[in-house]
């Protein structure tokens, strides 16, 4: 995994976690937390993205629709 190399500090019991988990989807421990990371990020801006929708009046079939004509619009695009 190419990037800039950081240093971040875990107890024991975490690391232990941490190497548990990269082994089972068979990544290194530094690829396994970055895509820890990438996930988190995805839901972060889904749940601001959903808030913000709904407090438009937008309801969950109305947004999934519209995310599918935008969706449709650009690979029509391409």
């Amino acid at each position: 995994m190419a990037g800039r190399k950081t240093s971040v500090s875990f107890d024991d019991a975490t690391l232990e976690i941490l190497a548990r988990r990269a082994r089972e989807e068979g990544m290194d421990r530094s690829a396994y937390l970055a895509e820890l990371v990438r996930r988190d990020d995805l839901r972060r801006r889904l749940a601001v993205d959903t808030a913000t929708l709904s407090a438009a009046g937008h309801t969950l079939e109305r947004a999934s629709a519209l995310t599918a004509a935008l969706i449709a619009q650009r690979r029509a695009a391409n």
